[in-house]
């Protein structure tokens, strides 16, 4: 192991929310996290994190300690083969992302979209795509504050008022696949005249529209055995060796277009899978940058599993961090885009470590 680390945060927080219209709120919010984080350095120098957290509202609903440690050496064990993975070269294809992949992958590529001030200017990718299709028809993504758990999981993302006084409320951004709403400040927008809960900010900074609990649906579910026959299926029509299965992402960024930047965006990921469509086990890979424009791989989207999973973090943008969780099942694209991950020239200790005697 180059590094290996594990952090406790206990918080109570009160905040108080006060203006000139005679609104006067007061919110208590207490939580635990617990995050546990290893990286190992390949030959070549690249550098290889995994990572895991546990959320609680109350600390006794935290994993024992006995979990937490299997959890942490099941965790070196896949750093151990994953140090001496392949390193993939870039790559078009079809791809299953996991629930907690998909989640940071709707965060990022759609969910920045659909705030509302990103809209008046760079990042108007759906701006003047409301009442029109964007997803296929089974799905469903809606932004929920007032959501304090879903699919067995305490979610980051709860609050009953946003930063600006309002109160909060579940807002439909997409219906049977059809682009209904943005996330609102009180900062208007053309057909969007009103504050849904959304305006946040971390201390007391400005607020903007930023997104909460974000979660995905589908009404036409598949197994994971489905999902996995599909895509083999996808990658023989297109005539690929193997697909891609992105089962761990870290994080990752959206540009929108403001300021002259490409509207793109980048999820790393951390574990990466080859399925291959002549029946050979699984094969871990490294080195995996997924990337792309939000329409396009939008647009490739094909249907949803039947297992919700939760990704739990915090998302930093204009007005600072502000916690939030994102929901989804598996998905399956029939196009995703990869690029290889830069390299370090950093390369490993010739000597090993000194022994303790």
């Amino acid at each position: 192991l180059q590094s290996g680390d594990v952090s406790l945060t206990f918080r109570v927080l009160r905040n108080y929310f006060v203006n000139t219209e005679g609104t006067e709120v007061v919110q208590n919010r207490t939580y635990a996290r617990i995050m546990i984080s290893a990286s190992m350095k390949a030959e070549d120098g690249m550098e290889l994190p995994l990572n895991m957290s546990y959320f609680a509202y109350d600390p006794k609903d935290l994993p024992s300690n006995d979990r937490m440690i299997a959890d942490a050496k099941d965790m070196v064990k896949r750093l151990t083969v994953l140090r001496d993975a392949p390193v993939v070269d870039p790559y078009t294809g079809p791809a299953i992302l996991s629930g907690p992949a998909s989640g940071v992958f709707f965060h990022e590529i759609f969910g920045h979209r659909i705030e509302g001030h990103r809209l008046k200017g760079g990042g108007e990718t759906f701006k003047k795509k409301v009442g029109e299709l964007v997803l296929p028809a089974d799905f469903q993504v809606y932004c929920d504050p007032t959501l304090r758990s879903y699919a067995g999981e305490e979610l980051n993302g709860f609050y009953l008022y946003d930063d600006q006084g309002v109160k909060a409320r579940r807002v439909d951004v997409v219906k049977d696949g059809i682009l209904r709403e943005f996330l609102m400040s009180r900062v208007p927008l053309d057909g969007f005249p009103h504050s849904n809960g959304h305006g946040r900010t971390a201390g007391g900074g400005d607020p903007v529209s930023r997104q909460s609990n974000l979660v995905v649906e589908t009404t036409a579910p598949h197994t994971e055995a489905e999902l996995r026959s599909m895509l083999i299926e996808e990658a023989k029509k297109q005539g690929k060796e193997y697909g891609y299965y992105f089962k761990e992402v870290t994080s990752g960024f959206t540009l929108t277009g403001e300021g002259g930047s490409l509207n793109s965006f980048n999820v790393t990921p951390l574990e990466v899978y080859r399925i291959y469509v002549d029946g050979r086990p699984d094969e871990l890979v490294r080195g995996v940058d997924l990337i792309g424009t939000p329409l396009s791989m939008f647009s490739n989207i094909v249907c949803g599993g039947d297992a919700p999973s939760v990704f739990t973090g915090e998302c930093g943008a204009e007005s600072g961090w502000v916690p939030v969780t994102a929901s989804s099942p598996m998905i399956l694209v029939n196009k995703i885009e990869t690029q290889r991950r830069q390299k370090s020239r950093d390369l490993p200790p010739i000597l090993p470590a000194p022994q303790n005697k």
